[in-house]
């Protein structure tokens, strides 16, 4: 993914920040060239005193520690650092792990210099005053000399060959350090992915007495993002900060990298949390008069796209261009994920238009994003997807591959184009992405198969997905039986669940969802009710809104609420024994205190905000029941929804008239009149105190009991007339 290539430098690469990055792309120890003037100090004045630094505690601790990891066994050993994603990283470190353990002849890395004819023990004076009244040219080439060795020490292939090295110097006569010395080292552990490591340099460089310069700081905030060291990194900030050393744009960006990818607590923080401390940072850069470049602004992005949050991770693109900051082509990677994730499918071609505008060359990824917009939009578009298939064949470097072709089969099956799913599956085949074919990709045609073309073309294409090799996971059990419900075939629907069982392959909510659907399609609210108790006595998934909602249609019918609503007529609702078992489930979820729409003691308001269309209509009767039996004294309110001015999107507001839509017919059903009432801030409906009193005055005299499925235990009473049915009889509210 784009988003997840953008890591460099501090395992994370927004882009090419310039001679300011500490770290190069590869990790190499970037700008050692030009440092020599502030950070390569061997001559350090202390009180008029020239010091010198010893290596020896930090050596033995290093030695220590790679001793004990070469001795360690394979159970106990260090868990290692992850680099990177999925098991290439893991590999990588393994293979880095063998080659330190790897006892290979040393070859002295300091022979260069006798080649240059340097005499290590004749030019490196080791006494402090014969070192004081040393010429400035020989100081001049014991500093070249220092340097030379640093930087021998910072290209050291593993923490091991660097401490060879410092042996070498040691031997040499020279046991003294200075600040490059000990960067040179935390460059090599953070190249190693040993960032714990470098924290203990680190601690030794400051009981040495030798001062970190700003490059040495911002690599060790770089080793604590290695680590996940969220408040070692904000301890060193506030250390360089005590040292009179201003933060710069490195550092920040370096925080909010470390803090996207861990976050407080070790991780335990959510996405859109982690994105609001980096922004805090962001804020705090701001105020600090420093200015942020493109990687900081990716970062923010990435943070963004982590939560989900593309109109976010837009404004931020915003903030960037008014910033005066170009963006670069991670810029647009991490824009068109997040946009082709989030089903932004408009503001994804913009950026699209935008970055070819920019001179950006696009790439396969990008085209393969711009795809999954039209899949994952609200009215999903299949014509658009195959359109931009057939561009990105004629860009340069550019060529679809299997990500593009499952792209392709979702933008299709949720287009309700069964045929052109199937042949973007064909073209996966026949271009050679056999392997991106997956269980996935049959449950998406299988599904698509059922809506389109009916039961048995998808039973169809779960027999080719079996011929091909491929295991059935539970969603493929999952989509068959839901086609099974839909096309009303429980004998099917059984016999899969049988097969299920046979593999060895557990029911989830998606499977025990589909059979009390398939059920109640068959009329079945009994055995519904059965697989609705086993998810409750199961202990493992419990029973969700949705899951509720499915038994209270599966107890209203065949069909459901929404045609049992449509077909009742006004003022006669038949009250049938699977929508009392339906009221009492409901009454039990209100007891253990699943459902709130009543709050205790009062009557008069209902709530059904939170509640699904199936579930808005159980809530309404047995409120009504409760209201019948303890009238209240002020008008009744029903809330169903946010005002039309407010909420977060139309799918959202729309769901809620709809709510609104479906109380209504609830009323109309059992002929008790109601009215809008506007308000500033939420969707209701009001019922008069005089209508609600004449309604029931109207009703029939009723028993204190009613009849329930064996099943089903209640202890609600009911306004339903009882006295003159027989079990299984419809009754009415009038």
């Amino acid at each position: 993914m784009a988003a997840q290539a953008l890591l460099h430098g501090f395992s994370y690469n927004p882009g090419v920040r310039g001679a300011s990055n500490p770290v190069s792309s590869k990790g190499e120890f970037a700008g050692i060239e030009s440092m020599m003037p502030h950070t390569l100090h061997f001559i350090l004045p202390k009180s008029g005193q020239y010091a010198r630094h010893g290596l020896g505690a930090v050596v033995a601790e290093l030695e220590t520690e790679l001793v004990a990891l070469e001795t360690a066994k394979p159970n106990t050993s260090e868990k290692p650092q992850r680099v990177g994603g999925g098991g290439g990283g893991r590999q990588r470190v393994k293979a880095r792990q063998k080659s330190q353990s790897t006892k290979e002849p040393h070859t002295p890395r300091l022979e260069w210099l006798k080649q240059e004819g340097i005499d290590l023990t004749n030019e490196c004076i080791l006494d402090a005053d014969e070192l004081c009244s040393r010429s400035a040219s020989g100081l001049l080439k014991l500093q070249q000399t220092i340097w030379r060795i640093n930087r021998s020490i910072s290209r050291s292939s593993s923490v091991t060959e660097a401490l060879g090295v410092i042996e070498e110097m040691k031997a040499a006569g020279i046991d003294s350090a200075n600040e490059g010395t000990y960067l040179a080292l935390i460059t090599v552990c953070r190249r190693q992915q040993q960032g714990e490591r470098a924290l203990s340099i680190y601690e030794a460089m400051k009981q040495a007495g030798v001062k970190p310069g700003m490059l040495t700081y911002n690599t060790l905030i770089s080793c604590c993002h290695q680590a996940k060291r969220l408040e070692d990194a904000f301890r060193i900030k506030a250390e360089m900060e005590a040292a009179g050393m201003r933060p710069d744009v490195v550092t920040y960006t370096a925080l909010m990298a470390l803090v996207v990818k861990t976050g407080p607590y070790r991780g335990r923080s959510s996405p859109a949390q982690r994105l609001g401390k980096a922004l805090e940072l962001y804020k705090e850069m701001l105020e600090r008069s420093i200015r942020p470049d493109a990687i900081t602004f990716n970062t923010l992005m990435f943070a963004g796209a982590q939560a989900k949050l593309p109109g976010k991770v837009l404004d931020i693109y915003r903030m960037m261009i008014d910033a005066g900051v170009t963006a670069n082509k991670f810029t647009f990677g991490i824009l068109l994920e997040s946009a082709g994730s989030g089903g932004r499918l408009k503001a994804a071609l913009e950026v699209f238009n935008e970055m070819c505008a920019a001179g950006v060359a696009p790439q396969t990824s990008t085209y393969n994003f711009l795809i999954e917009a039209c899949a994952s939009a609200p009215h999903p578009n299949a014509e658009k997807a195959w359109a931009l298939y057939e561009e990105m064949k004629t860009i340069d470097n550019v060529s679809p591959n299997g990500q593009t072709y499952n792209h392709l089969i979702t933008a299709s099956c949720k287009s309700g184009d069964h045929a052109g799913a199937l042949r973007a599956h064909e073209l996966m085949r026949d271009s050679g992405f056999s392997k991106a074919v997956t269980s996935s990709t049959f449950n998406k045609l299988i599904q698509s198969a059922s809506k389109s073309e009916g039961l048995d073309s998808a039973f169809q294409v779960y027999k080719k997905m079996r011929e091909a090799g491929y295991k059935p996971d539970v969603i493929t059990f999952g989509t068959l039986v839901s086609a099974c419900g839909q096309g009303k075939d429980l004998a099917r629907a059984l016999t899969v669940s049988e097969e299920m069982e046979s593999l060895g392959i557990k029911r989830n909510q998606v499977v025990q969802h589909a059979l009390i659907g398939a059920y109640g399609q068959a009329g079945q609210w009994q055995n519904a009710i059965d697989i609705f108790r086993m998810m409750q006595q199961s202990g493992e998934e419990q029973p969700t809104a949705l899951s509720y909602g499915m038994i209270f249609d599966a107890c209203f019918g065949k069909e459901g609420t929404n045609v049992f609503l449509n077909t009742s007529e006004p003022g006669k609702l038949e009250i049938t024994p699977g929508i009392e078992a339906a009221i009492g489930l409901y009454e039990e979820a209100v007891a253990t205190g699943f459902f709130k729409n009543v709050v205790e003691g009062d009557l008069s308001r209902c709530d059904v905000r939170n509640m699904n269309c199936s579930g808005t209509v159980v809530a309404l009767l047995a409120w009504l029941l409760h209201a019948g039996q303890n009238p209240p004294t002020s008008d009744l309110i029903i809330v169903t929804g946010i005002s039309k001015g407010e909420g977060d999107g139309k799918g959202r507001k729309g769901r809620h008239r709809k709510k609104h839509s479906v109380a209504e017919k609830v009323l109309q059903a059992v002929g008790l009149p109601c009215k809008q009432l506007n308000t500033v801030t939420m969707q209701a409906l009001s019922v008069s105190l005089e209508a609600f009193n004449h309604w029931l005055s109207d009703l029939p005299e009723v028993e204190d009991d009613c009849y329930f499925n064996e099943d089903v235990t209640s202890t609600v009473g009911t306004l339903l007339n009882s006295s003159e049915r027989t079990e299984g009889a419809p009754n009415n509210f009038r």
